[in-house]
Formats: C-alpha cells, sequence, structure tokens
C-alpha cells in the first residue's frame, strides 16, 4: 500500500476527489488528506504528494500564493520523505493558443490567474529532482469550472456567439477520469513522471452542449471583447500513460451529478 499526502481538502476539486474514492477507492493507495490547518501537525511518512490546493481568485497579490504553495507542498514532501509531487497547474497558461496545445506550446497566460500559474511553473522548474515534480496543466473539470457553477445556482447560462455561429468549445475532464490519472501518475515508475503533462479527456466539450445535457437552456450573447473560442488540450503524452474515453457533455454533466463540486 503506497500512502499518499493530498493537500486541499476542503476545496472543490478535493472534495469531488474525496466522494469519487470513497465510492470506488483506489487500489493500492492510502490517501491522506490534509487541508492547510492541518500543517501545524506531524507529517506523516508518504511515497508521494499531491498537490491541489490553489489559489483561484483574487487580486495579484493573492494569486501570487500559488507560488508558495507549491513550495509549501515540497518542503511537505521532504519531510515525509516523498518521492514524487504532483503540483496543479492550468491550461489557463496557454492563454489564447492557437491550435491543439501541447506541452511545448508558449505560456501566454492573458490573465492574472494564469500569470499566477505560470510564475508557480517557473518556480517549480527550480526545484530540482529530489523530489520529482511534475506539473499538472489540468483543462476544466466537471462540476468546479464557472459553467457549472452556473448551473448549479440555477442560473441561466450566458454563452457567447462567435462568428461561425457556435459557442465555446473547452477541454474538460470529468472527475472519475482525472482520479484515474492521478492513481496512473502515483504508481508510474518515476523516472518516466514527466516534468509537465497535460490532463484532459481527448476531444473537446461544446459549452452550450454541457448546459443542454443538464436540461438547461442558454442565453446567447454576441462575443465578448477577449472571449477565446477553442481551447483544446494535446493529450497525446497523458495517452500513453492511461487511456481516457473522448469527452461528452452527457459524461460531464453526470460526472458533476454525483461528485459535486460547486454545491
Amino acid at each position: 500500500m503506497k500512502t499518499v499526502l493530498i493537500l486541499g481538502k476542503n476545496g472543490k476539486l478535493g472534495s469531488a476527489l474525496q466522494r469519487f474514492w470513497s465510492a470506488c477507492p483506489a487500489d493500492g493507495l492510502e490517501c491522506i488528506w490534509l487541508g492547510r490547518e492541518d500543517l501545524d501537525r506531524p507529517v506523516p511518512e508518504a511515497a508521494a504528494v499531491v498537490a491541489l490546493w490553489g489559489v483561484t481568485h483574487g487580486d495579484s497579490d493573492a494569486l501570487a500564493r500559488n507560488v508558495a504553495l507549491a513550495e509549501a507542498a515540497r518542503v511537505l514532501a521532504k519531510a515525509a520523505g516523498a518521492a514524487r509531487v504532483l503540483h496543479l497547474s492550468s491550461a489557463a497558461v496557454y492563454g489564447a493558443g492557437e491550435g491543439v496545445l501541447n506541452e511545448t506550446a508558449p505560456m501566454q497566460p492573458m490573465g492574472a490567474y494564469g500569470q499566477a500559474k505560470a510564475d508557480m511553473e517557473a518556480r517549480i522548474a527550480l526545484f530540482g529532482d529530489r523530489p520529482r515534480n511534475c506539473v499538472l496543466r489540468l483543462a476544466n473539470v466537471a462540476g468546479c469550472d464557472s459553467i457549472f457553477r452556473t448551473l448549479a445556482e440555477g442560473r441561466v447560462p450566458e454563452i457567447d456567439r462567435f462568428d461561425d455561429g457556435q459557442g465555446p468549445l473547452r477541454s474538460y475532464i470529468g472527475v472519475p477520469e482525472f482520479a484515474r490519472v492521478l492513481e496512473a501518475l502515483l504508481t508510474l515508475p518515476l523516472a518516466d513522471l514527466p516534468a509537465v503533462l497535460n490532463v484532459a479527456q481527448p476531444s473537446v466539450a461544446a459549452m452550450n452542449e454541457i448546459c443542454e445535457a443538464a436540461g438547461t437552456t442558454v442565453r446567447w450573447i454576441p462575443q465578448r471583447a477577449g472571449a477565446v473560442q477553442k481551447v483544446e488540450l494535446d493529450v497525446s503524452a497523458l495517452s500513453g500513460i492511461v487511456a481516457l474515453p473522448e469527452v461528452s457533455a452527457v459524461a460531464l454533466v453526470e460526472s458533476w451529478r454525483r461528485f459535486g463540486g460547486w454545491a
């Protein structure tokens, strides 16, 4: 049994993963969930650390705490004797990059959140290999992004209509699929653990189709300034580690309803 410290037990993603693993325990993994309130306690021995925690909203000073949280994860990993740390970054580091974005695409964040994650990645790149660090550039997670918050609150989603008459398209991943990714990375031979990895299911999901799958009508609005129609992550590297099903709006809504995120 491999012991894993998971940081961020009180966040949307941490809560959703706890619900999933309670229903479908991770084979061979013992998860110890920690929040920031637990950090003054002795650190148990562990083989790995998963840093789910992060700051997603606020001003630049608040968002800059993402760097400090990455450093804290590294300190905890050393104290626990962990050999690997998985850090959560975001597809937001790519900004409005064109085409299907692979891990070598330039980082061109458009907003403060994307810039904060890019800064976090830059700091992690200086950490060295003991423990070994893997940065996960995570796509939208079903139940944990703004469109699902709108749905959870019972509001009518406003969807940008682009010049081709269609709405936004995004890379997504469901909670069960994300759990499978983490399980695969936590058991992957250490030498094979990539430094940076895009995390999403293959293909993209249309925002309006997600709303329709949830039984909600949308309010189409003219394309807003700065709106990006398509953000698609290249998951070729991930596919060499774990096979995931192509994304579908129906499955994303099911993931949200079963495992939550926004309550």
